[in-house]
């Protein structure tokens, strides 16, 4: 419970740091704009290929175990999309957005902490799988979505030339795949670019958060709460009820693979969806309000399921 705690205070610290900064007006919109650019274009791409870099793959890889945590992940994205488009209608692009809410969690910067406290760090490698591949696959057919919605006008070549580009401009895929492939490449790396990286990727989180509460500092949250509460209820409950179903019911999984595919499904939004409304000027107002709800929920039904599992 104290690791929990520590982990969302931690984080609700920087958030409201950031909100604080932009309700104060003590720093100029300018001055702003230029903080967004450089967190989420310089400091974000610099995390993501140290941790991918740095990161140590297991040998062995349970194929049903991702089955279940990204064929849930998928399934509640598919739903997040309908309700996005039949209940708020919203468009096509607006609608993967708001999937994306719904089945993308906060892997990274509150996740890792939270399950290493928790499982320790021999039990907590096969989450550790999960962060890997979260993003590749939750990222990549979002942003195949958005960008072929976005270009469907135009001809097939061109069509096929602009999602490409779109793919290479998103700079979250742009640090794992990279990351990704100099640690599979088995390529070390130099003493002199790791003292430089890592204390850059110490840095990066914060300043995101610090982001996060800027942009939440400009909207009005609370009109956005019935499509807000509709994403946590998605994330938060939704998720992790089916993915616990599903690895203990029908895949017959060992206790630790059922826990940490629960809690992994149960963590609360990630803070990298906002990067892709800000990307993409879409649902930003909504998108930071689930992240915030939540946040704040998470600590509830975390708890709960940590109670549970006898940790």
């Amino acid at each position: 419970m104290i690791s929990l705690l520590t982990i969302i205070f931690t984080v609700f610290g920087y958030i409201l740091f950031g909100y604080f900064l932009k309700k104060t007006n003590i720093i100029s919109n300018n001055i702003f704009k230029f903080y967004n650019f450089l967190s989420f274009n310089i400091l974000l791409p610099i995390v993501l290929i140290t941790n991918f870099w740095n990161i140590s793959l297991p040998k062995l890889l349970s194929y049903n175990f991702l089955i279940v945590f990204f064929g849930t992940g998928i399934t509640i994205f598919i739903i997040g999309f309908y309700i996005g488009k039949v209940f708020f209608n919203l468009k096509t692009d607006d609608c993967a957005l708001f999937g994306l809410g719904a089945c993308f969690g906060n892997s990274v910067a509150f996740g890792i902490p939270l399950m290493l406290s928790i499982l320790g760090p021999v039990d907590a490698m096969p989450y550790m799988i999960l962060v890997l591949f979260h993003g590749l696959i939750h990222f990549t057919y979002t942003t195949i979505i958005i960008e072929g919605y976005r270009n469907r006008e135009l001809p097939s070549f061109k069509f096929i030339i602009n999602t490409i580009l779109g793919l290479l401009k998103n700079v979250i895929l742009f640090g794992m795949f990279i990351g990704f492939f100099l640690n599979t490449s088995n390529i070390e790396m130099p003493n002199i670019l790791r003292n430089i990286l890592i204390p850059l990727s110490y840095i990066a989180m914060p300043a995101l958060l610090i982001s996060l509460g800027i942009a939440i500092g400009g909207f009005k949250i609370i009109h956005n709460i019935s499509q807000s509460l509709v994403l946590t209820g998605l994330k938060n409950i939704f998720y992790p009820t089916i993915a616990f179903l599903t690895a203990k019911y029908i895949f017959s999984m060992s206790q630790l693979l059922v826990t940490t595919v629960t809690l992994a499904a149960a963590l609360p939004s990630g803070t990298q969806t906002y990067y892709f409304s800000y990307r993409y000027n879409s649902l930003q107002q909504i998108i930071t309000s689930n992240i915030v709800l939540s946040m704040f929920v998470s600590f509830f039904t975390l708890s709960f399921l940590i109670k549970i599992f006898g940790y």
